[in-house]
């Protein structure tokens, strides 16, 4: 059983000092922001932890050495901790050229056009063909291309040195199959150092058969349901439906509403995510009572 709680953009020496309250409030796991360098920006927005340069490793949010302090402190509590890793695009040069690489991004993918999808965005999300082969808004990489994940892999095992149990796999949903011409997820699972206890993929808005197949290599993030309950983490929202301006449909729920569908989830569901709501005092509302119960309450057959 997973409880995780999402502190995004709550940078790693926090995050080391609340791990006693993490486990007090019954969470196990604690999914951590983007660490991947990412694009200069004088307003410093929450989405450009979602514009990396490349796969190197430390931004504000926290260094490599405070990334090792914090998952060494994290065993002591028994507490898994998951860095979100921003796998399908890099960042772009501007809003008005806003699917070409930015010019600091990583030198060897800017080389070599085939890194990259075609320049063309996504319109219609519920056309697999668009989701695979489009771009998300982003210059989204070629997840088949054999440097893309060689890079990818290096990457997620530097973070394994580093200490981390698990990854958050960003838009998983438009990284192609391998029944869909596409060999990303078995390459790069296979290829991680170690076992980890806790690896998932974002997969939302998707039906029972794209679950399932995306569940061979992962657990599956999603706001879906699932014949198999076990292959899926569950949540009620995350930051995007709360910060984005476009996706933003839980901005207006007060968090008594949140954490009374929460508790639900979390009584039908082994796996779960609360998010921690950014830059409000609705914060603090993944340590109340209701929270705590929820995380240890059993799960219904």
């Amino acid at each position: 059983m997973n409880r995780i709680l999402s502190l995004f953009d709550c940078p790693l020496k926090d995050v080391k000092r609340l791990l006693p309250v993490i486990k007090r409030q019954g969470f196990n796991t604690v999914q951590i922001s983007p660490l991947q360098r990412n694009k200069v920006d004088d307003t410093n927005g929450w989405w450009l932890l979602y514009q990396p340069l490349g796969f190197e490793i430390g931004n504000r949010i926290g260094t490599k050495e405070e990334l090792y302090d914090l998952c060494l402190e994290a065993k002591k509590y028994g507490i898994n901790v998951v860095v979100d890793a921003v796998i399908n695009h890099v960042a772009n040069k501007s809003d008005k050229e806003f699917l070409v690489p930015h010019p600091d991004a990583d030198r060897e993918l800017l080389s070599h056009r085939e890194c990259f999808k075609n320049p063309v965005q996504i319109n219609n999300w519920d056309d697999r063909y668009q989701v695979i082969n489009y771009c998300l808004g982003l210059p989204g990489l070629n997840p088949n291309n054999p440097i893309v994940q060689r890079k990818i892999i290096d990457m997620l095992n530097e973070y394994i040195d580093l200490g981390i149990n698990g990854f958050r796999f960003d838009a998983a949903k438009s990284i192609a199959l391998p029944e869909e011409g596409c060999s990303f997820f078995p390459n790069v699972t296979y290829s991680l150092k170690r076992w980890l206890p806790i690896i998932y993929g974002e997969v939302l808005f998707a039906d029972n058969e794209l679950i399932e197949k995306y569940a061979r290599y992962m657990r599956v993030l999603t706001n879906s349901d699932a014949r198999d309950r076990n292959s899926i983490i569950k949540f009620v929202e995350n930051k995007d439906s709360f910060l984005s301006k476009d996706l933003g449909y839980t901005k207006d729920w007060p968090k008594e509403k949140v954490t009374g569908m929460y508790m639900d989830l979390a009584s039908q569901y082994p796996n779960t995510l609360y998010y921690a709501r950014n830059y409000t005092d609705d914060w603090y509302e993944w340590q109340s009572r209701d929270v705590k119960e929820a995380n240890l309450r059993l799960v219904k057959k």
